[in-house]
């Protein structure tokens, strides 16, 4: 294979084959291959439906396990989206960091598999302080996408 192709569904079933056929350890090496940015292929996909599952090792629609119930994204994205809003009005430090201790801890008890989704791998996403903001905007709206 010279190029990835894409199309969405294509490319999936392309990367997917690569990885299991153990052409590439990695999706990064895959990436690079290929001259593209790991990060990229995974909003790319991420975008048409696609999650990548590192224990996997390929990318699987997203709620593909049936442990992503609807319920529990609405409960992700109600307590998210009511945080949010708090946090971008308050002025109080104290109050903005104790919402950040809360979403840390709401987040280390979700669903590996929302987590995973709504972080797109990164293990840090809602828990990094200097991200923070940047990061709970994001959750609460690929949540809403996901609606």
């Amino acid at each position: 294979m010279e190029f990835l192709p894409k199309d969405p569904a294509i490319l999936v079933s392309s990367v997917n084959m690569l990885l299991r056929d153990e052409e590439f350890d990695t999706l990064e090496s895959l990436c690079y291959c290929f001259g593209k940015e790991p990060e990229d292929l995974k909003n790319y996909l991420s975008g048409h439906g696609f999650v990548y599952s590192e224990t996997q090792r390929q990318f699987r629609p997203i709620g593909y396990d049936k442990m992503i119930t609807k319920d529990s994204i609405e409960t992700a994205y109600s307590f998210l989206h009511q945080k949010l809003r708090i946090y971008e009005h308050s002025t109080l430090d104290w109050q903005r960091d104790d919402i950040e201790l809360a979403i840390a801890s709401y987040a280390d008890g979700m669903s590996k598999q929302l987590f995973d989704v709504i972080s797109r791998g990164r293990t840090d996403f809602l828990r990094d302080h200097s991200r923070f903001q940047e990061d709970i905007s994001q959750a609460v709206k690929r949540l809403e996408d996901m609606l």
